[in-house]
């Protein structure tokens, strides 16, 4: 079987929504799953239409690669398109970047002693004084941008059963997130922040994947590990004084005298800290102000009774989260990559290709304030 039919199988599409991202005939599609080589053509199309490097469809032999077989074995034996191409992302960064012999400082000043609630609240009470030392209690819906100020380089983990990804490889940080709705990519940027103050900084290179199922939710976590990281998460986007602030508010405004806490109350908590409805259930309820299984047994609710937590907002018409950008490569890392085309080290093609992106982002960071600062040492 071809390249380019095995990677086409891998992807969790019908022929038919190949053909429409690509704006390839299905016929044509039909032809590449049945071993037919496409041309260079058909083969920018695809790219283009999935999003993925021109690279993904060359041959297996071709995408070999130290890094690409640790992320291989960070997630087992089964096949994902975003897990490699999350590994040439890194791969290329690596190439342009200048040499590094350890993480940015600030990530090796965060230590703990167990894996537990008080300390991943404390943990992210410590990264949030670093991040906003004059503003405790706000919304943190601008994370990516102050990470990327940080030195953290992100992107997308497109085409991929995983939500997330955190990586330390060659003293840089990374963090990808799949493209969701706001209020999840932020938790999942926030999540994977975690690891990477927690889990990755003793190891030159590290790799983590998460699956939906780890991030964030109403469920009990397998993992010692990932509820560490939710909590810290949770705590991080949801400060404690600032959610008790909210609330008050909320009730006063409402004219709500009902000591419970109810689903509108929390509605309105996750539209102003931007995160789901089930990340702020689950924070009133660490906080003990929803009784345990309070969360899961609202968020059940509005599913039967509204369809969902958001319909239920819409229909209440509660003001909307602010949005969460995560780009496809953030600025910090592309003024890297224009200042080597400039140079003449890499071209622009090889750039677009190894990065996933297009040539306006990369000459576009040359443009904006952000994208003249390179990654923090």
């Amino acid at each position: 079987m071809s390249r380019v039919a095995t990677f086409l199988r891998q992807l969790p599409l019908s022929p038919d929504e190949i053909a429409t991202k690509s704006r390839l005939s299905t016929d044509r599609i039909r032809a590449f799953l049945d071993g037919e080589d496409p041309t260079l053509a058909d083969l920018r199309a695809l790219s283009r239409g999935l999003k993925v490097p021109l690279r993904s469809f060359a041959s297996e032999s071709a995408s070999k690669s130290e890094l690409g077989m640790l992320f291989r074995q960070t997630v087992s034996s089964r096949p994902d398109r975003g897990v490699e191409a999350a590994a040439g992302f890194v791969e290329a960064a690596l190439k342009i970047l200048p040499p590094r012999d350890a993480p940015p400082q600030w990530l090796s000043q965060f230590r703990f002693e167990q894996e537990t609630y008080q300390e991943a609240e404390r943990l992210a009470n410590e990264f949030r004084q670093m991040l906003l030392p004059d503003q405790l209690d706000d919304p943190l819906t601008d994370l990516p941008r102050l990470i990327v100020d940080l030195g953290v380089i992100l992107g997308r983990l497109e085409t991929s059963r995983f939500e997330g990804a955190s990586v330390v490889a060659d003293g840089y940080p990374f963090v990808f997130v799949s493209p969701r709705f706001s209020g999840r990519m932020l938790f999942t940027l926030a999540h994977e922040v975690g690891h990477l103050i927690t889990h990755h900084k003793n190891f030159n290179r590290s790799v983590t994947f998460d699956l939906a199922g780890q991030i964030g939710g109403l469920h009990r976590y397998r993992s010692q590990a990932e509820y560490f990281v939710n909590a810290f998460a949770s705590v991080l986007l949801l400060p404690a004084s600032g959610v008790g602030k909210v609330l008050q508010q909320v009730r006063r405004t409402l004219g709500i005298t009902n000591p419970a806490i109810g689903d509108i109350e929390i509605l309105y908590l996750s539209r102003f800290y931007g995160v789901s409805f089930e990340v702020a259930a689950r924070r009133c309820e660490d906080l003990q102000l929803l009784p345990s299984g309070g969360a899961k047994s609202l968020a059940d609710h509005l599913r039967d009774y509204f369809g969902g937590p958001e319909k239920r907002a819409e229909a209440l018409r509660l003001p909307t989260r602010e949005p969460v950008h995560i780009p496809r490569v953030s600025k910090n890392l592309l003024n890297v990559a224009a200042k080597k085309v400039e140079q003449g080290e890499v071209s622009i093609g090889w750039v677009t290709d190894r990065l996933n992106c297009s040539i306006n982002d990369v000459y576009g960071s040359r443009i904006s304030g952000e994208g003249r600062r390179g990654p923090h040492h």
